[in-house]
């Protein structure tokens, strides 16, 4: 496999979208990053492809500060694993880790392991899920909005809650950039009851027939009341209501709660998927 270090967004997507929408909810976070820096968004980032006789076989992508992301729907050698990850120390030689389907992720990370000395670490297995149709709503007391400048403050803090909870460190001034611009694009969503903020979950990364439900927070004192399945089962039919085929989402694979909640709605696992941290 040759692999190619791409400058141009747009020039990536004209290369490579059309393999990334062969399994559009699996790779739905290269997606919607890509087309976030299509549309102007400077993520300081480095990507590519690979390629081969075939055509384009994997798309990498690596925002500042994070995990290279891989794509889902190749399989490739351990020698082809080793021959990125030189390309890629050459451009990001401090890499944080790699998230992506759990061989190549696994592949990727030994060969990093091997060309740097360093230790890795499993920080999440994952399931990725779609969902092309609401199959329950069990509705619980109160009602859904969309979240406001008012709300900023709460929901900021709640998302620096939710970083904790998964293990993803979120700063405040991240924080205060993911809500302003969630809450700009009318993104950002809460369940109220007597008009008190008491879930909150946000859809981004966008592609061109799914979107992503992420986000989804509740704190303790309201928990096991129905409010982050209602919510999130609302969210998703409003969502596909308003033109989207599919809504799909990350979760814990080995926290068996939220995935059964997830299930109960009519959200179907179609990926597994881990983050892997270098040490």
């Amino acid at each position: 496999m040759r692999y190619i270090h791409e400058q141009n967004v747009h020039r990536l997507l004209a290369k490579a979208e059309s393999f990334l929408l062969e399994r559009e909810a699996e790779n739905n976070l290269l997606l919607g990053l890509l087309g976030r820096m299509a549309e102007g968004e400077d993520m300081g980032s480095v990507f590519g492809y690979g390629e081969d006789y075939d055509g384009i076989r994997l798309v990498f992508l690596n925002t500042k500060g994070n995990r290279i992301i891989l794509s889902d729907g190749a399989v490739w050698t351990d020698e082809e694993a080793a021959q990125l990850a030189e390309l890629v120390q050459t451009l990001t030689p401090d890499l944080p880790g790699v998230i992506g389907p759990v061989k190549q992720a696994n592949q990727f990370a030994r060969a990093w392991q091997q060309l740097n000395e360093t230790q890795v670490e499993v920080h999440m297995n994952q399931f990725i899920y779609q969902l092309d149709k609401v199959t329950d709503i069990s509705i619980a007391k109160g009602e859904m909005r969309a979240a406001v400048n008012d709300d900023f403050v709460l929901l900021r803090d709640w998302l620096m809650q939710f970083g904790k909870v998964t293990g993803e460190h979120m700063t405040e001034e991240r924080a205060d950039t993911v809500i302003g611009r969630l809450i700009a694009q009318k993104r950002m969503y809460v369940w109220t009851v007597d008009g008190q903020i008491v879930s909150m979950a946000g859809c981004s990364r966008e592609s061109r027939n799914g979107i992503v439900i992420n986000a989804v927070f509740t704190p303790e004192e309201q928990q096991r009341k129905g409010y982050a399945q209602t919510l999130v089962a609302v969210l998703s039919a409003k969502l596909l209501e308003d033109g989207k085929q599919f809504c799909c989402l990350f979760t814990n694979a080995d926290d068996p709660g939220p995935n059964k909640l997830y299930q109960k709605i009519g959200y179907r696992r179609v990926a597994e998927s881990c983050a892997i941290d270098f040490k």
